[in-house]
């Protein structure tokens, strides 16, 4: 299972990486491209910023009229950690695989609205549907998988748990996630 999940870690970062080679070949600049180079350029990153970042570009619409269909790139630098962390909550949302005998931590309808890691807190922000009434060692399931599988990143210690970017204090109704917790704090949040 475990060769499964970083084998599916793998090809997703693949395909990324392929993607954004691809969109940097279709290269067009304008006015728009010119103005985000020169930001980058006064932006001086660290070289330890630039080994946890990915600079990629993002292409829009800079058409001026219906004749005449223009795209400019947009330049965007991401952090690898928060790209991946982004990821892994992304496959703990899609579940097991189907020839598998393990069970889902999340509903189906759960989204993840958004992703960050901020001072070593994975701050995770789920759709409403993520937060519903679960047994004590259905949400133990729940916490472990999340914080398990999040802090394989090296730079996430804890998790902090948002529902509509709103602090919730429960999520299935027996732990208490209102602060973040670890992996060695989910026995201790227990209500």
């Amino acid at each position: 299972m475990k060769k499964v999940y970083k084998m599916r870690l793998i090809l997703i970062i693949c395909i990324w990486t392929s993607l954004t080679i691809i969109l940097a070949g279709c290269n067009n600049k304008g006015k728009a491209s010119i103005n985000a180079n020169d930001k980058l350029k006064t932006l001086k990153l660290s070289d330890s910023d630039k080994a946890c970042c990915i600079n990629l570009n993002v292409y829009f619409d800079a058409s001026k009229s219906e004749d005449k269909v223009q795209v400019l790139k947009e330049e965007r630098i991401i952090k690898k950690e928060e790209l991946l962390g982004e990821l892994i909550m992304q496959e703990l949302i899609k579940g097991p695989s189907k020839n598998s005998n393990l069970k889902p931590i999340f509903p189906t309808e759960t989204k993840l609205l958004s992703f960050s890691i901020n001072e070593n807190i994975a701050y995770i922000n789920l759709s409403p549907n993520a937060q519903y009434k679960m047994t004590p060692s259905r949400e133990k399931a729940c916490l472990e998988g999340i914080v398990l599988s999040l802090t394989q990143i090296e730079s996430i210690h804890k998790v902090k748990i948002l529902i509509n970017n709103k602090d919730v204090e429960f999520l299935g109704g027996n732990y208490d996630v209102s602060k973040p917790f670890g992996k060695d704090d989910i026995s201790k949040i227990k209500k």
